[in-house]
């Protein structure tokens, strides 16, 4: 797990500064779960570490798909979701995305749009209901970009809260 803090640290470091995730970060991130996996139970474990993979990507594709998430950090929570127990997974997900909130609420009152954003939100949703179709939360692509949270962050958290008998 120390091989995985290390390196979300070097990935936060593209991420709050590039605002993007390289993907070669990720295929080492995962590289390096597949052989602990690998070398703790044999093939079995490697099928393990990709089946939760996967699973956590197919999960979190709908977020992809409106906007919610982008795909550097689908395919970051996906590979780091491996080196948990099936068990924890969802622990792992869970604070992830508690601590990615907490980051987007102290950003909301720090930047005062707070109102305008939950009011956006509550138009977005009256809008899916009454359309029954999913579309991009904020249709412009730099508008996206610029408002969200980078999220090796909240996941670099989340992964010490797990180290530290959070979960």
């Amino acid at each position: 797990m120390a091989v995985l803090c290390t390196s979300l640290g070097v990935v936060c470091l593209f991420d709050y500064g590039k605002r993007k995730i390289p993907n070669l970060s990720v295929i080492l991130i995962l590289a390096i779960g597949a052989g602990r996996s690998v070398f703790q139970n044999g093939l079995k474990g490697l099928g393990m570490y990709l089946l939760a993979a996967v699973s956590v990507m197919f999960l979190l594709y709908p977020l992809f798909r409106i906007g919610g998430l982008g795909a550097g950090d689908v395919k970051l929570l996906s590979v780091c979701a491996g080196y948990f127990s099936p068990g924890r997974i969802f622990y792992f997900l869970f604070f992830s995305m508690l601590v990615s909130a907490i980051f987007s609420l102290i950003r909301l009152c720090r930047e005062g749009d707070a109102r305008d954003r939950i009011q956006y939100f509550c138009a977005y949703c009256t809008a899916v209901a009454r359309s029954g179709k999913w579309g991009l939360y904020l249709p412009q692509k730099g508008e996206r970009r610029l408002s969200g949270i980078c999220m090796s962050g909240p996941v670099l958290c989340s992964v010490l809260l797990g180290i530290g008998g959070i979960y």
